[in-house]
């Protein structure tokens, strides 16, 4: 673990247990005898954490010894500790109890009963008399605290050690997994909703699905090890004994597995791994290709599949989303329309309206009220409440557009229960947490007025004269979705029923609008009538057969 050296507190990091010792004026006279203790203090495994050298004050030297005021001997005592400068050294142990070995080290109060106990102890070599036993300790932490109080010294911490935990998410995460780099315009709204429900997302890549050839190989290879070693963890677990797997597999070919010397029952079993880990990438990170690098820092993954070794496409989260959206609108529609709601799910377009849209900034906002730990990130249950709670809102908002009703007049369930407090609604570990707002934040922050806009924008990798071979499906999939456009519908009439149909056309110019000139077209066989198309070799309205 790092030490944190600062002037301030900080509550993400952890409080370390501390002693205050103090070296009196008679032996702090002598800057011999000050190295000499620090050296001993440091040779037992201290950490000193802050130490002055000053003239004592009286209050100072009445708050140390309070226990004391009453007694005979407190105004030799005061007139002691006045008589030159002292020593405080505020420190700290990795291992063991600092108070204790503290007082282990100085001794018995008495110079001369530390004599006769320890004669090494620090009292019994510098220790005078009572009054002069020119070494001081804690007696108990709040003793510690209250003495580190009158010297102002800060509480000494320690920066928590860095642990992968997949229920520990950063907004870095989240956010690789809603805006991936493939795809221009992400479902925003359904992505943050299946990260809640059916996740975390996590880095995790999978060495069938995300990887190249040759840096897949390096990935099963390390699997292949941590599985192995998971195997050794077992058989230790169930007593069983460890024998060099290679070297039985030699065998298995030749001779059976009594003669082999194998025991069924010493068999362990352990499914197949295929998900790289963050540990695990952190280790062969330097071996991967440009390409499996920019896959790994950039994507995030819902996992599934048996023993979530899977990772979802992007297809399948869509299918997802879409899915989840059209019970949940079906059942809101039912409270409301009754047998008329599977009519009108039908008819509807499942696709969230565009001012109920997050972005980036309000999904920041969604979340300032949470707790982070020191590496700024959130867990996991905290954001899932916190966005399934969002989502109440949102799904609210659309139904209320739906059935032209004022979202004022659906109700929260959870403020129905008149005994629930304002601790229990306010609080998102509890199960009762609520957002009181009936609106989402996409209809209730305005949007900031741009006034000035950088023109310095980076090039686009659409733009590159000269394309490396990982960007080259890069740039394809971006110039595609930059070009494409689905801008005309043909209706083909018929008597009985009328079907509409989209033709996707690709445009010189993106900024050329509907009525540009456009590189190709389209024709339908078997129209009564020609569909027109506009094209940049024939005329406009040119009728196709």
């Amino acid at each position: 673990m790092t030490d944190l050296v600062t002037d301030y507190f900080n509550p993400k990091c952890i409080n370390l247990s501390y002693t205050i010792g103090i070296i009196k004026p008679d032996t702090c006279m002598k800057e011999q005898n000050i190295q000499d203790i620090v050296n001993k203090i440091e040779d037992e495994g201290f950490i000193i954490k802050n130490m002055i050298q000053r003239q004592l004050i009286k209050e100072e030297v009445l708050n140390l010894y309070y226990k004391h005021l009453k007694q005979e001997y407190i105004d030799q005592i005061v007139e002691y500790m006045l008589s030159g400068e002292c020593c405080v050294i505020l420190m700290c142990h990795e291992t063991e109890n600092p108070i204790e070995k503290w007082k282990n080290m100085i001794g018995h109060k008495n110079p001369e009963t530390a004599k006769q106990t320890d004669d090494k102890c620090l009292r019994a070599i510098y220790g005078q008399d009572l009054i002069k036993n020119e070494l001081w300790g804690s007696d108990s932490p709040d003793d510690a605290n209250k003495e580190r109080d009158i010297f102002k010294f800060t509480i000494p911490q320690k920066i928590p050690e860095f642990h992968f935990d997949k229920m520990k998410i950063s907004i870095e995460t989240l956010f690789k997994f809603i805006y991936p780099p493939n795809q221009e315009h992400p479902s925003v709204n359904e992505r943050l909703d299946l990260f809640a429900l059916y996740g975390p997302a996590v880095n995790y890549h999978s060495v069938d699905q995300c990887l190249c050839n040759p840096c897949a190989r390096i990935g099963k290879e390390l699997l292949e090890q941590v599985r192995q070693e998971k195997i050794v963890k077992e058989k230790i677990k169930l007593g069983l004994s460890i024998r060099n797997d290679a070297n039985l597999k030699k065998f298995a070919g030749s001779m059976s597995t009594k003669k082999a010397g194998i025991n069924k029952d010493e068999k362990v079993k352990v499914a197949p791994i295929r998900l790289l880990q963050e540990e695990h990438i952190q280790q062969i990170y330097a071996q991967f290709c440009e390409k499996c690098k920019f896959h790994v820092d950039n994507y995030a993954h819902l996992t599934g599949g048996r023993d979530g070794q899977v990772v979802l496409t992007d297809q399948e989260i869509k299918g997802m989303g879409y899915d989840l959206n059209k019970e949940e609108l079906l059942d809101l529609l039912t409270i409301e329309k009754g047998n008329a709601a599977k009519n009108m799910i039908q008819k509807i377009p499942i696709k969230e309206p565009d001012n109920l849209i997050y972005n980036k900034e309000l999904i920041k906002i969604l979340f300032q009220e949470l707790d982070t730990d020191y590496y700024e990130r959130y867990d996991f249950y905290d954001i899932q409440q916190m966005i399934l709670e969002d989502r109440r809102i949102r799904m609210t908002s659309w139904i209320s557009q739906l059935v032209s009703k004022p979202v004022d007049r659906f109700k929260n369930p959870k403020l129905i229960d008149p005994t629930l407090t304002q601790k229990q609604k306010r609080n998102i570990k509890n199960v009762n947490f609520t957002l009181e707002r009936t609106l989402p934040l996409s209809m209730t922050i305005k949007k900031q007025e741009i006034k000035n806009v950088s023109t310095d924008l980076p090039p686009s990798i659409i733009d590159k004269k000269k394309l490396q071979d990982n960007e080259l499906s890069i740039a394809l999939e971006q110039k595609l979705h930059r070009h494409t456009t689905h801008t005309l519908t043909i209706d083909q009439l018929n008597q009985q029923a009328t079907s509409r149909q989209t033709v996707t056309l690709i445009r010189d110019n993106y900024n050329e609008g509907r009525h540009g000139n456009w590189n190709n077209y389209s024709t339908f066989k078997g129209m009564q009538k020609g569909t027109y198309v506009k094209s940049k070799n024939y005329p406009v309205n040119h009728e196709f057969q």
